[in-house]
């Protein structure tokens, strides 16, 4: 089979952040704002008469849109998602799954994920039925908002996927005292432990808050996942798909 991505076939997965608009927000934290910084006698704004614009920019990664985390998240040692070696390009697959109620079971990743062959299983792009366009700004509310069961954690875990992608706010339940049952078990971790992982384990990542439009197909791609370079265990991030050209 020969693979190429073509010229501007891609799909940016991530949500825009707009801080002076309409945005996503998962944990009723206070929406991401941005302001002009100002000082003893000015005001970088140039509507405001400033010689330029430079704003202050307040934002919660983990609650106001698209980010990609490390196991740093639930870890009492730091590890920031800069240690996670990531690669350019990975292969990577997209599938749809309905919740049952508001769980994502075992049965229905094993179904999506049967005929995928595992060299296009470096990332899965998980997509939720129904797909509807407010989750580029919806306020995510815990008795509403689906999970990942953690025997479907364990079936991902099985097929080898590095880096998951959601278009959730949590792979866990928002509220679930603490135990956030699915993260451990993608990053090989025992309940409730807050221990680093192994090595392997630590390289894996997981992004949440994506949207996948209905015009991306499900099926085989490349992906690249593009971070600033910030030291934390979270950070805003733009997922963008390539379509394969696949000619035997």
């Amino acid at each position: 089979m020969y693979l190429h991505i073509p010229r501007g076939n891609s799909a940016d997965i991530s949500i825009p952040l707009d801080p002076h608009g309409p945005q996503p927000n998962a944990y009723g934290v206070p929406p991401a704002t941005a302001r002009p910084y100002s000082g003893d006698g000015f005001t970088l704004d140039t509507r405001q008469g400033g010689s330029c614009n430079c704003e202050v920019i307040h934002v919660v990664p983990h609650c106001h849109g698209t980010h990609t985390e490390s196991v740093g998240h639930i870890t009492t040692e730091r590890f920031p998602i800069t240690a996670v070696q990531l690669p350019l390009l990975l292969s990577c697959s997209v599938i749809s799954v309905t919740p049952e109620g508001r769980e994502i079971r075992a049965d229905a990743i094993e179904r999506a994920t049967a005929r995928i062959p595992a060299e296009f299983l470096d990332a899965l792009v998980v997509r939720t039925l129904p797909n509807s366009g407010d989750k580029a700004t919806r306020r995510w509310e815990n008795a509403t908002t689906p999970y990942f069961a953690p025997e479907a954690m364990a079936v991902i875990r099985a097929k080898g996927i590095q880096h998951l992608l959601v278009d959730l706010p949590s792979l866990d339940p928002l509220y679930d005292d603490g135990r956030l049952a699915a993260h451990r078990v993608f990053w090989d971790m025992p309940p409730g432990s807050k221990e680093l992982p192994s090595e392997g384990a630590r390289q894996r990542t997981v992004t949440e808050m994506i949207y996948v439009p209905d015009d991306v197909p499900t099926g085989r791609y490349m992906l690249t996942i593009q971070l600033p370079h910030i030291v934390s265990d979270a950070v805003p991030s733009r997922p963008i798909l390539f379509f394969l050209d696949e000619d035997e």
